[in-house]
């Protein structure tokens, strides 16, 4: 087996790894994996090609877009079986969940696509925002308002003024840190503080 070849089933296996680690699949209807993962795959190949914050974001608007269009919610059958919630597509709150925690895991975690391409896409990752984070910056930071209660709830708008607030607390009580790191370092103080009681996946 070539070393490229080599590469390419690393590469797929940390985009794998990566999925299963946002604790999202369940959400999603069967089959979903699969799908997001050729997306990913695909637009990583283009991560050594970016050169600025514009950009990334580009490519982080085109795959919410193409998630929020392919990708559907698993119709849900009420703990009492007292009905059902039916399948819908996905919001873009979802679709950045998944992107930012496997880019996280890819760039930040591993370093690739190369030491050196990680340190330059760094600055431009933006922090995953699940649930029990924006609930935090929600009542730490009272502006901009988000109505959203959940990540389910969250469109492109209110996801940008989530990015705002991160912005906003690492300037007033973190310093000297990027969002993917705040990201880390909040999840881990969220989880922690409930001990054996994880936090909402979602």
């Amino acid at each position: 087996m070539k070393e490229q070849e080599i590469e390419n089933i690393k590469n797929k296996n940390i985009i794998d790894m990566a999925i299963t680690f946002t604790a999202m699949m369940r959400v999603f209807q069967k089959g979903s994996k699969s799908k997001i993962a050729s997306k990913i795959e695909e637009i990583f190949s283009k991560l050594d090609r970016i050169t600025d914050g514009k950009q990334y974001q580009d490519i982080h608007d085109s795959f919410c877009g193409w998630f929020t269009e392919h990708i559907f919610t698993a119709e849900k059958t009420f703990k009492n079986k007292q009905g059902t919630k039916p399948s819908k597509n996905t919001s873009y709150g979802q679709a950045a969940k998944i992107f930012d925690i496997v880019v996280k895991v890819y760039v930040y975690y591993c370093r690739l696509p190369s030491p050196e391409v990680s340190v330059r896409l760094l600055p431009f990752l933006d922090g995953a925002v699940d649930t029990p984070i924006m609930k935090h910056l929600k009542s730490k930071l009272k502006e901009p308002p988000i109505s959203a209660t959940t990540i389910e709830e969250v469109d492109k708008q209110t996801y940008k003024m989530l990015q705002s607030l991160v912005t906003k607390d690492i300037k007033e009580n973190r310093k000297n840190i990027h969002p993917v790191q705040y990201d880390d370092i909040k999840w881990y103080e969220l989880n922690r503080a409930q001990q054996v009681h994880p936090a909402d996946p979602e």
